[in-house]
């Protein structure tokens, strides 16, 4: 069965055609800062993102009724579940009207509702980073009328702890995983018997490449009071982390810098995976302790020194670490897709 695969992000239009989970054609679409300034609002890129897509399946011979469904990343709605939903009208007036945050992949759902239609074929979204199946003890923020969420690396974690259930020959809703995606950005996902019930997302989890992490909320007020709020937002998103401290967001530069005696990066990498332990042991709590495996994942994972720093901090927990490296989301969207068709998954009805 066909299935195509859609991905937008800030810069980009990823689209893949997957028999089953093999990978048959792909593209990757780059949008220049000066061309998305000709949109005022992100959806008015609607049309001009869903003509790229039409273009992608028109050069490569395929038609809306080549597909046996529509899979997209989900964007941001509100009252998601983890796994795969629908898409229909209710959750596409969510995408436009009430978002948790605006983000390029909220496009991605309306696109493939066009598509979908016009071939009388289902389509889907999975493990939008909104996703929320936290505890309800997670959820408790210390001032009324304020809640936790469990925004985060939902679709590659959950990807990877799927992985390494097949790996040791166990199902997935029978495991307890710490799940924890080191990239541009760092979360960790507690996925225990199948749902995310607790999660470090990117804002109270340890810096990473190009964001702060997490701060002390007074000093926060602080900084916003020294800096302006603008300024702090870039720390948060894109202009912190190693950006801030070295001047890259790139690990492998990192790494280049400490194999040339830099002892400041190196400092700077024992830091971010000092942090990290810290994050994932405060996550034991969830189930008393009851883990089953920690896997790492994202491009950070492919980083043997940084790796091998945080597997000597948790060392003490006699826990399995299992390494998934790499980011896989169009994968990840592809194998949820079959997964659906296959009767192997439910697919959710978006209720908001």
């Amino acid at each position: 069965m066909n299935i195509l695969v859609l991905n937008p992000g800030s810069t980009s239009t990823k689209l893949a055609v997957y028999a089953d989970t093999e990978e048959l054609r792909k593209q990757t679409i780059t949008h220049s800062r000066e061309e998305l300034e000709k949109y005022p609002r992100l959806m008015d890129q609607l049309d001009m993102r869903h003509g790229l897509v039409m273009d992608f399946l028109k050069e490569t011979g395929y038609g809306p009724g080549s597909f046996g469904c529509v899979m997209s990343r989900g964007g941001s709605p509100p009252g998601v579940r983890a796994g795969a939903t629908i898409i229909d009208g209710n959750l596409i007036e969510a995408l436009k009207e009430r978002p948790k945050e605006e983000h390029p992949s909220s496009l991605g759902p309306i696109i493939a509702a066009r598509i979908a239609d016009e071939a009388g074929i289902p389509a889907y979204i999975y493990d939008p980073i909104t996703a929320d199946e936290l505890n309800p003890l997670a959820k408790v923020f210390g001032m009324k009328g304020m809640e936790n969420d469990g925004m985060c690396h939902m679709l590659n974690t959950h990807a990877m702890g799927i992985s390494v259930a097949e790996e040791i020959g166990r199902p997935f809703d029978s495991l307890n995983l710490i799940v924890a995606h080191l990239g541009g950005s760092n979360s960790i996902c507690f996925w225990s018997k199948g749902h995310p019930t607790d999660v470090a997302p990117a804002d109270a989890c340890a810096f990473s490449a190009e964001r702060c992490g997490f701060m002390r909320s007074e000093r926060l007020v602080q900084m916003c009071q020294k800096h302006g709020c603008e300024t702090i937002i870039g720390w948060l998103h894109g202009k912190g982390g190693m950006v801030s401290l070295l001047g890259t967001n790139d690990l492998r530069e990192v790494e280049k810098m400490i194999e040339g005696g830099d002892e400041e990066a190196l400092l700077y990498m024992k830091a971010m995976a000092y942090q990290l332990a810290k994050c994932v042991v405060t996550l034991f709590p969830v189930t008393s302790g009851d883990v089953d495996g920690i896997v790492f994942t994202g491009g950070g994972a492919r980083w043997g020194m940084l790796m091998d720093e945080i597997k000597s901090r948790l060392s003490f927990l006699n826990v399995p670490v299992y390494l998934r490296p790499g980011e896989h989301e169009m994968q990840a969207l592809a194998e949820g897709a079959l997964r659906v068709m296959l009767g192997e998954e439910e697919a959710h009805i978006y209720e908001g």
